[in-house]
């Protein structure tokens, strides 16, 4: 097929990246073998937690033609004004797949016909249910951040290593032609040695609680709606009443469950920082949280809005570098590279600036660039909006550049369809968990400093402890509740 000719469902610009590459994963109806794929190419999937992220998770591993063979959910509710279908509503798309409300009884009934494992439940559960899937040999692609605790997110990655099976973390902008361009950039010195970067987020991330009405949220009495099985919503976490407030989706600014707009945001604007700059793990941090919040007074939900700083050492021939995160914060704040001009305008739903000596980087929400689904058949942004171009500032400089020792990244054909393809080829996907674990684990440091706002934290990486704060070191675990227990 020549490289003009472009298939269904792929755009010519798609197909020239490949070509230029050397190197693409499609699936088997992309290439023209028409129909379904021969049953040796096919993967057995099962999804825990299809009602929110799951509900896109699903549609694009069934438009890859693998097999969704059952599906765990505990919110089979039918709700108005929903971001996402209800669970109720995904499952009648695949009458073939089992349903069960408990994982933990679809892993023990549908253990061989398994193959792979996709997790898209609330942050609590993700590594208790990624880890029982990795030890019983199943491939595994968790949403992100991994895990909801330091210890977690490290016992994942040393699983990836035991039971040698192919990991992805649901960072999907990972796969994208805007990140790799970012870091072939980068990479190539486009704009000299990169010190400093600034991410954004604006609040449209999660749900925005007034503090002082939060003590009297917990203590109200609902009662629980007969679709919802609330004792396996609550699963190893410590057990409270329901209340509307926690579920669906407002999950993530509670402490009990979520990581905050921190956690729902950071591994996707850390995405091309820490692959362009080689970064592995901050060792200063310093939080500083809206004014309002107060952990001494609020054990329950993370900061509506923030400023973190992480300080990464040096690496080899590289500098040191500081990431700073500014989310729910007015952008006036954020440092404009030289050349800005008064038209132009920072991405609306966010991203970020890398600062080098010699030019800048400017890039929109990475977790909406293209090709970002192949379940609408056109490559448009499923949820998120249009996407923002990536820039290098200032414009001489955009217009001069020409890449001089191009690094040929692969590129797949998504996020998803990398890592089925790598699951049947026997190696590890572009962001498995010893990857995104430092995403994850980088992103659980800057709300334990919340927690210590305006002090300066130094971690050990090599440890995985604090060095100067023992009261920091105590939020690096999680308690299970009776019943559950993290997985070896």
């Amino acid at each position: 097929m020549a490289a003009s000719e472009a298939p269904k469902g792929l755009s010519r610009r798609e197909v020239l990246a490949g070509v230029a590459a050397g190197i693409t994963f499609l699936p088997s109806h992309v290439l023209g073998r028409g129909g379904a794929a021969a049953p040796s190419e096919k993967l057995n999937v099962a999804f825990v937690g299809i009602g929110t992220r799951g509900s896109v998770d699903i549609k694009e591993i069934a438009n890859l033609q693998h097999n969704i063979v059952a599906v765990a959910d505990v919110d089979w509710r039918e709700m108005e004004g929903r971001e996402y279908p209800a669970a109720s509503e995904v499952i009648a798309d695949y009458p073939k797949a089992k349903r069960y409300d408990d994982w933990r009884e679809m892993f023990d009934k549908e253990d061989k016909n398994i193959d792979a494992v996709l997790v898209a439940a609330p942050n609590h559960h993700h590594a208790v249910v990624s880890l029982t899937a990795m030890k019983m040999g199943k491939h595994v692609y968790c949403e992100k951040p991994l895990a909801h605790s330091v210890e977690e997110i490290r016992t994942m990655i040393a699983a990836e290593k035991k039971y040698k099976v192919t990991t992805q973390t649901g960072c999907q902008g990972h796969s994208s032609e805007d990140c790799r361009m970012i870091v072939e950039w980068i990479k190539d010195g486009a704009i000299g040695d990169v010190r400093e970067v600034h991410i954004f987020q604006n609040l449209k991330g999660g749900k925005q609680f007034n503090y002082p009405d939060v003590p009297k949220l917990v203590a109200e009495q609902h009662d629980v709606p007969p679709e919802l099985k609330w004792d396996l919503w609550i699963g190893p976490a410590p057990f409270r009443n329901f209340n509307p407030a926690y579920a669906p989706g407002t999950w993530r600014s509670w402490r009990d469950f979520g990581d905050g707009i921190i956690g729902d945001y950071c591994c996707h604007s850390f995405d091309p920082v820490f692959w362009a700059l080689d970064l592995d793990l901050p060792e200063r941090i310093e939080s500083r949280p809206d004014g309002p919040f107060n952990p001494a007074t609020n054990n329950q939900t993370w900061p509506n809005s923030g400023i973190v700083r992480w300080d990464f050492p040096a690496r080899g021939k590289q500098p040191p570098v500081a990431v700073i995160w500014h989310y729910g914060v007015d952008y006036g704040h954020i440092p404009l590279p030289k050349g800005w001009k008064a038209t132009d305008q920072l991405p609306p739903a966010g991203g970020g600036i890398f600062f080098g000596s010699q030019g800048a980087i400017v890039f929109g929400p990475i977790y909406a660039s293209l090709p970002l689904s192949a379940s609408t058949q056109g490559y448009k942004a499923v949820t998120w909006g249009t996407p923002t171009k990536v820039r290098i500032f200032p414009e001489e400089l955009e217009k001069s550049y020409k890449v001089k020792n191009p690094l040929n990244l692969p590129r797949p054909f998504n996020h998803w369809s990398d890592w089925a393809e790598s699951a049947k080829a026997g190696k590890q996907a572009g962001a498995p968990f010893s990857y995104g674990g430092r995403l994850s684990e980088t992103s659980a440091l800057g709300n334990i400093g919340f927690l210590q706002p305006g002090r300066i934290l130094n971690y050990d990486s090599k440890s995985g402890l604090f060095l100067n704060n023992d009261e920091a070191n105590k939020q690096l675990k999680v308690s299970y509740r009776q019943g559950f227990t993290l997985p070896a």
